[in-house]
């Protein structure tokens, strides 16, 4: 009987060490910096022109009235075109809450210094801005959505997209 609990025993610290050990791809580690694309990953698992390797926030969760960074760096096999549109579509429980259409060159792409079209290549900017709050929103909570992002050039192409989490923090009124 010993024996059997002693083995018992035995196995149970091996399996424990082992699944304390292993990564678990179902435990989201927050603020651990391991993930350069803060979550997001191309759409359907399709390769698309423009490839990111670096798509982050700071702060993240993003919160309202704070001064925001956002990074981007990547690969454009592809020449992003005057014209071309970004779409961010936000989720909340698989129900559209946001949709929105801007142009990509006037709001991304000419605050870093540079003007479309851009030719293909590497890329790594950042953006700074700062959230502006509105009399509708909510005070003192975090809010999570499921966000899609895209560019889209003048001709239809898709050049990316992207989907993963993004949270905002509303501060207290």
């Amino acid at each position: 009987m010993n024996k059997i609990i002693g083995i018992t025993l035995f196995l149970f610290f091996i399996f424990s060490s082992y699944i304390s050990a292993v990564p678990n791809p179902m435990i989201k580690r927050q603020g651990d910096g391991s993930d350069p694309l803060s979550g997001f990953k191309p759409c359907n698992g399709t390769t698309y022109p423009i490839t990111f390797t670096k798509f982050s926030f700071d702060p993240n969760p993003i919160v309202i009235g704070q001064t925001l960074t956002t990074t981007v760096a990547g690969t454009s096999n592809e020449e992003i075109k005057e014209g071309a549109i970004q779409t961010t579509s936000a989720f909340s429980n698989g129900q559209l809450v946001f949709n929105q259409q801007t142009d990509y060159c006037k709001v991304s792409v000419e605050p870093t210094g540079a003007k479309c079209p851009l030719p293909p290549g590497d890329f790594d900017a950042s953006i700074t801005s700062v959230p502006a709050a509105s009399s509708n929103d909510p005070s003192g909570t975090t809010l999570s959505f499921d966000v899609v992002f895209k560019i889209i050039n003048p001709d239809n192409t898709e050049l990316t997209c992207m989907e993963g989490p993004f949270s905002i923090t509303f501060p207290p009124k």
